[in-house]
């Protein structure tokens, strides 16, 4: 058997040789394509008229009148002289080509998915020229993404009507805007997780706070379209009042579990001696991992007689609704953690935040609005098993 040479030199000459080859196949899949195009496109005008080329009909509804040629783009590059008929005495559309445009909607998505992985528009722009050998505007970066407008529409209005929850999970995440002047806004989150284990982002709302008034409009909203308490089995939050209030009120039946990360954690800003933060949260969240109520009141009864004599406010910091930390016990063994914290929404937020880290802040708060949404339904719907219904623009 003869050995193979991978001398510098050599593997050098071979890898040219694949290149020059990969060079001609690619140009024949260009020219095959711009074939096949442009009989499709002859084949969609004969079934517009009503017949075919050099074909007499008396159910003919037009006539040819010659064609233009079109440069287009597809995920293959630049498909350059494309002959499009024309029709006179109709109104003639190819359905194989949107009015105006000059690329294939899995391109749009490409260039949309770099922009929102954190790209400029400039940045997008030459990652473009390299892929597809040719050149595009920093603008058409920036008019695609203002389609998402629509998409962005449609998912505020869409309807809960059927659906069912195992949990509901709310947060906000915290953002710049930097026009008209630079200023801090809270993106308000809903997060459900279905009986089947996958989550579904049910609303997202930029708000000034999140205070009781901006969280009230925002769950009565989800309410207003739909999402009745009876199809929820429990809500999780962190230990923000002003949430907490306004979900008591709108969901007066619907049990509620206090995210037990955030009770354990919070008894950082109630202690004496900030010497005792890692080891105090370390016993709270202990606590939480009891197996069945008589053993939470056990263990919660050692905690207190450790902890009391040398930090009484924190342990009553920590006493407080202390029940609402304990609804995650009455439901099954195999999703106590997932129902126990909000975990799942932090998760997502973190990701989010993330993403938006290199675009650093937003103009204004419709260019916020489409970006957060874009992160959502289009790169993070792969990696975080999230449906959510959208527009099919993008889809």
């Amino acid at each position: 058997m003869r050995e193979m040479d991978f001398t510098e030199g050599n593997v050098s000459n071979r890898w040219m040789g694949v290149k020059s080859i990969w060079r001609e196949m690619h140009f024949e899949i260009k020219r095959y394509i711009k074939r096949y195009l442009e009989s499709s496109l002859r084949m969609d005008l004969d079934w517009r008229l009503g017949c075919n080329r050099y074909e007499r009909s008396e159910s003919r509804k037009g006539y040819r009148n010659g064609s233009y040629v079109r440069d287009f783009l597809t995920s293959y590059g630049w498909i350059e002289g494309l002959e499009v008929p024309r029709a006179r005495d109709i109104t003639y559309q190819p359905r194989l080509l949107e009015r105006y445009k000059r690329r294939q909607r899995c391109v749009d998505k490409v260039l949309l998915e770099a922009f929102l992985l954190g790209h400029s528009t400039r940045q997008t722009r030459r990652m473009f020229s390299s892929l597809f050998e040719g050149e595009i505007s920093a603008q058409t970066i920036s008019n695609i993404v203002r389609e998402l407008d629509r998409s962005v529409q449609e998912f505020r209005c869409r309807r809960f009507d059927s659906s069912r929850y195992t949990c509901v999970y709310l947060d906000g995440l915290w953002i710049t805007l930097s026009k008209p002047v630079k200023t801090k806004k809270v993106v308000l989150v809903a997060l459900g997780l279905h009986p089947d284990g996958t989550k579904d982002l049910l609303s997202f709302q930029l708000a000034s706070s999140e205070s009781e008034s901006w969280w009230w409009g925002f769950v009565s909203d989800l309410k207003d379209r739909g999402l009745k308490g009876d199809q929820i089995d429990v809500i999780v939050t962190d230990g923000c009042a002003g949430l907490i209030k306004a979900v008591t009120a709108l969901y007066p039946r619907v049990r509620r579990q206090l995210c037990t990360f955030h009770k354990a954690n919070d008894l950082g800003a109630h202690l004496r001696d900030r010497r005792h933060r890692n080891q105090i949260i370390r016993h709270a969240l202990a606590v939480f991992e009891a197996a069945n109520q008589t053993e939470v009141r056990k263990m919660l009864r050692t905690f207190i007689e450790r902890w009391k004599p040398s930090e009484p406010r924190a342990v009553r910091n920590f006493i407080a609704g202390f029940d609402y930390c304990l609804t995650f016990l009455d439901f099954p063994v195999t999703i106590r953690s997932s129902i126990k914290t909000n975990n799942p929404i932090e998760r997502y937020l973190q990701e989010i935040r993330r993403r938006i880290i290199p675009m650093r802040s937003f103009n204004n708060v419709k260019s916020a609005e489409r970006i957060i949404y874009g992160i959502i339904a289009v790169t993070l719907r792969q990696y975080c098993d999230m449906p959510i219904q959208q527009s099919t623009q993008y889809a």
